[in-house]
């Protein structure tokens, strides 16, 4: 791909779901993709990806490393830029999920948990040394800036870069015609989750709540562990003909049905920045969510509340005078993946440039 004075030619390197020999595909127009047979957790992925980078013979002008998995990288000299996009943090998965998720399983006095302590420890204090050496750190909210480990909010190296969408895939529907198409009613109030159907989603506060707002319907798009739970406790609210449990839908059916509904809601205690928000307000419906997970730029359009009737009977209130048109153009406009594309390659050539530095191997100094 181009930029100006910056000609980018990307290599992939990711790992596949399979024991199995590395693959190396060359894709006509596109990044090459190094596949890697399957290496369990972080700190084994990381020096295995760059041993075969090294092995490969792969060269780099910058490497950009999704989530903490440089530290392979890091250890070459000389080396070129490094660049790690956090879409979360040790201690706020364990925060937002894995907590309270071990919790269910074995119960709050289980002498797992204090293994899973010092596991969150360890593995902060891994991703401070990493985020210590790296030579730039993208976060992809606010939210995620403010929990790096060890970086202050004032570090020159740290910028937020959200996540994108691609326009091509989310055309613009009526909300009437959206519900055509999916068999919905055209005068129901239509609340939609859309993700995994976990715990720590915040699925069952919003089941617990939805007595208290009769007249609405709850779409849940999606699977998980949390699944069968779901059916239950809607059926112990005595709401099971307002809670539909869709399963995992088709992507071509997201837009019609981000269209169809009033609300998109995301009531997690943690995320990164989901792409779902992006696609709802790409589709002209509001949002409500329990942390402001977007740019600043779109928070006009949502509504931010921990609790969470308060948060839903808000966001019923917007969907009612929302502009749909104007969301969806700032979206387009802002936050399309060739908009984010070109924020990274900017970001790409001024470490290109302030490091001064040629292409350099990507290699592995720990044999």
């Amino acid at each position: 791909m181009g930029s100006g004075s910056v000609e980018a030619e990307p290599s992939a390197v990711t790992v596949s779901g399979a024991p199995g020999a590395v693959t190396d595909r060359r894709a006509v127009g596109g990044p090459s993709t190094v596949t890697l047979p399957l290496v369990k957790g972080a700190a084994y992925f990381a020096p295995a990806a760059a041993r075969y980078a090294r092995t490969l013979g792969l060269v780099s002008d910058v490497i950009h490393s999704q989530s903490l998995y440089a530290s392979g990288f890091l250890r070459a000299h000389p080396r070129p830029p490094v660049v790690v996009t956090l879409h979360g943090t040790p201690m706020g998965d364990y925060l937002g999920a894995t907590r309270e998720k071990l919790i269910q399983e074995v119960g709050p006095y289980h002498p797992r948990r204090l293994l899973q302590w010092a596991a969150v420890r360890w593995s902060t204090g891994q991703a401070v040394s990493i985020l210590r050496e790296v030579d730039a750190i993208v976060a992809v909210s606010a939210v995620v800036a403010g929990m790096a480990p060890g970086v202050p909010l004032d570090d020159p190296r740290l910028a937020v870069i959200p996540n994108g969408i691609d326009p091509e895939r989310f055309p613009w529907m009526e909300r009437s015609s959206a519900r055509t198409s999916l068999g919905l009613p055209g005068d129901a109030t239509i609340l939609s989750f859309l993700g995994r159907l976990e715990e720590y989603k915040g699925v069952g506060r919003l089941l617990d709540i939805l007595p208290q707002i009769p007249e609405a319907h709850l779409l849940l798009a999606g699977e998980g562990s949390y699944s069968d739970a779901a059916r239950r406790r809607a059926r112990d609210h005595s709401i099971q003909d307002r809670v539909h449990v869709l399963g995992d839908i088709p992507d071509h059916q997201r837009p019609a049905l981000l269209a169809a509904s009033d609300l998109v809601c995301l009531p997690s205690q943690m995320e990164g920045q989901p792409v779902s928000l992006l696609e709802a307000l790409a589709m002209g419906t509001p949002i409500a969510t329990t942390r402001p997970w977007l740019p600043d730029e779109l928070l006009p359009f949502a509504i931010v509340y921990n609790d969470l009737e308060t948060m839903l009977k808000a966001g019923l209130a917007l969907s009612r005078t929302f502009d749909r048109r104007r969301a969806r153009e700032i979206v387009l406009k802002s936050f399309a993946w060739d908009r984010i594309a070109r924020r990274y390659l900017d970001l790409f050539e001024r470490l290109r440039s302030s490091k001064r530095t040629v292409a350099a191997p990507m290699v592995d100094g720990a044999r």
